[in-house]
């Protein structure tokens, strides 16, 4: 490494460690250290969410994904993100605010039952662990390629660094180093955009040089039968279901809008981060088409945009980009282990065990996210035997994700749905995606066809059963105003 570049990278280092350190001292009860003390402006929220999203699958894996697909992957950015970030702001974040929850456990456990609470809650820690660990290794094969260092010294090196501000400063430190790392991302996707157009000799250059040796790579959706991202694929199971369900249910990103000072500053935050969302793709994918014009040599198309730093980015503008690298895992990391220490201690553990004393949930959210970071941590190398970071993390998603939803939209617009319907349709739904995978079932055809059995078993088991205890429905759901003088 230049020692230019060296010297940003511990500047950089230096300046996230202090700041969470910093925070630190407004953590002092567990509001504090999950929820921030409700303090977040839109714009630290809004920059949080994106660095949150931007991480392993994102800044790594798409670019990898963008090697090997081209700009269809960019489908997952647009089409992915953007109308259901703002589905979430309009409809889903004011819900959550009326309803006074922590996570999103929470108000199912409100809408349906305490069972439905854990198994959700349990759901989604454990496919949280994966996605930490696929972020580790994202940094550490990131490293390897950049530094030379064995896989197993990034592991290390990250989880100390992410661990030491993280466990101290709680959701403010994650949220506003989150901040900063995204500023540092845009700045370096925008500078590796402008050199290496520069370096290919230009847009036209660069294009006409993709067209010939790669012309599949500038197709915005991809065959019906492809292996991988189907168009008719993309439209049911990204569009309809993942995207929905990642930015109208998945913690990791909500809880910064749970965390605002405000009900505006949550919805204008999702708003600013779907704005920001529009230029991601570019950042993202054309690392990944440059690594493929430049013939770059390397082992795991995961390694492009590590590539791409290292032989086409002069010393400083390297140093920088390599930041924005680090920057969006780390995100990934900080915002995974806090939202998940905080489905432990308050979804998992105050449900399981009834006099769980309150005022002990600041220290085990500091010891669990320490212990989530060391099991990750363990759980790293197996990641390289999954096939593409990108593609592991979704299959990972449509598992589970079409049964969240289904039981979120019912949940939240309908008095039918009931407990027992709630359990048996996520428990057998999640079977239900497991089996079609097994079955070799694409996982955006997998994740479309779980949500719709899902939608459908919930509708019937819950015309079979009733509600087990009172549901305050004008505080969990949207009720026509017709309706509402008949719930009590």
């Amino acid at each position: 490494m230049h020692p230019l570049d060296l010297l940003m990278v511990v500047a950089y280092l230096a300046i996230i460690i202090y700041v969470g350190v910093r925070l630190s001292g407004r953590v002092k009860t567990d509001r504090d250290f999950f929820l921030a003390g409700r303090s977040l402006a839109f714009w630290v929220v809004g920059l949080s969410i994106i660095g949150t999203n931007i991480g392993a699958d994102s800044y790594i894996g798409a670019s990898g994904n963008a090697y090997k697909v081209g700009i269809a992957q960019a489908n997952f950015e647009w089409i992915g993100a953007i109308p259901a970030m703002i589905i979430a702001s309009l409809v889903f974040i004011p819900l959550y605010w009326k309803a006074g929850v922590y996570s999103i456990p929470e108000y199912l456990g409100m809408r349906y039952s305490q069972a439905v609470r854990v198994t959700a809650a349990t759901i989604t820690s454990i496919v949280s662990v994966f996605a930490i660990a696929v972020a580790l290794w994202a940094i550490a094969i990131t490293l390897q390629t950049y530094l030379g260092w064995p896989t197993w010294l990034g592991i290390f090196v990250t989880g100390t660094i992410v661990g030491a501000y993280s466990v101290v400063g709680g959701l403010a430190a994650v949220a506003f180093t989150d901040s900063l790392q995204v500023v540092v991302m845009f700045v370096g996707g925008i500078v590796i955009v402008g050199l290496g157009l520069s370096g290919a000799g230009g847009l036209e250059s660069f294009a006409e040089a993709l067209k010939k040796e790669n012309p599949e790579h500038l197709h915005a959706y991809l065959p019906a039968d492809h292996e991988t991202f189907p168009w008719p694929g993309v439209i049911l199971g990204l569009g309809i279901v993942l995207s929905p369900a990642y930015w109208c249910a998945g913690q990791a990103i909500l809880q910064r809008t749970l965390g605002a000072r405000s009900q505006w500053d949550a919805s204008a935050g999702m708003m600013l981060a779907a704005l920001a969302k529009t230029c991601v793709p570019l950042l993202i994918v054309f690392p990944g088409l440059l690594a493929l014009v430049m013939l770059a040599e390397i082992e795991y198309p995961d390694q492009a945009m590590a590539w791409v730093i290292k032989e086409v980015l002069p010393p400083g503008i390297s140093g920088l980009m390599f930041i924005a690298i680090i920057a969006a895992l780390q995100s990934t990391i900080d915002s995974s282990v806090n939202s998940t220490s905080l489905l432990i201690t308050r979804d998992i553990r105050h449900v399981l065990i009834r006099n769980a004393d309150p005022k002990k949930d600041l220290l085990i959210g500091r010891y669990l996210t320490v212990a989530l970071l060391l099991l990750a941590m363990g759980t790293a190398p197996i990641i390289s035997t999954m096939g593409g970071i990108y593609q592991f993390i979704q299959t990972l998603l449509s598992l589970f994700q079409g049964p969240m939803l289904a039981l979120l939209l019912l949940g939240a617009f309908t008095r039918r749905a009931t407990a027992a319907g709630g359990l048996w349709t996520l428990i057998s739904g999640v079977i239900v995606a497991i089996l079609l995978l097994v079955l070799d079932m694409n996982m955006l055809y997998v994740a479309f066809s779980s949500f719709v059995y899902s939608l459908v078993a919930l509708w019937i088991v819950s015309g079979f059963t009733t509600h087990d205890v009172d549901i305050n429905f004008e505080k969990l759901t949207y009720i026509p105003w017709w309706q509402r003088k008949k719930i009590t």
